[in-house]
């Protein structure tokens, strides 16, 4: 199921970043108005996963309603009914805010941009080619990493 992309409504935000982190391409969208949502989702063949009931599926449009308002549960609900799976290549391959695939920085580019604590300790940095945001690797990925697979 690696090649799904999402629509996530307002409502589902924290989701949506948490896809991201997934690797899977994830849009956010507002559920308002609704023919605008489905025009999109079928343009850009998009899932939409919402709580809203009021967003229908049909023929052409595959919608996952939310069970749950928590978090992990989604993301439970997620990897059973859809069989999404968190790939090392494809784990924190987004950029969580703006949706766009990370690209790798030269470490020593990095000097001014990131603490000197971390432009020592680390090796490997990516950039947002949209928003300029700068990851690397360091605990938080390990535990974003840990929480994911508890997620069965």
């Amino acid at each position: 199921m690696r090649d799904v992309q999402f629509l996530v409504t307002e409502e589902c935000a924290r989701l949506a970043r948490w896809l991201r982190l997934m690797g899977y391409d994830t849009a956010l969208a507002a559920a308002h108005p609704l023919p605008a949502l489905y025009q999109r989702v079928y343009q850009e063949s998009r899932v939409v996963v919402t709580r809203n009931h009021r967003v229908k599926a049909g023929r052409l449009i595959r919608v996952v309603y939310l069970e749950s308002e928590m978090l992990a549960e989604q993301l439970r609900q997620l990897r059973r009914d859809l069989q999404l799976t968190v790939e090392d290549g494809q784990a924190f391959s987004r950029c969580d805010r703006c949706n766009v695939v990370v690209e790798p920085a030269d470490k020593a580019s990095m000097k001014d941009q990131v603490p000197p604590y971390v432009f020592q300790t680390q090796q490997a940095f990516h950039a947002c080619p949209s928003c300029h945001r700068i990851y690397w690797a360091a605990t938080h990925c390990d535990r974003i990493r840990t929480r994911l697979e508890t997620l069965t």
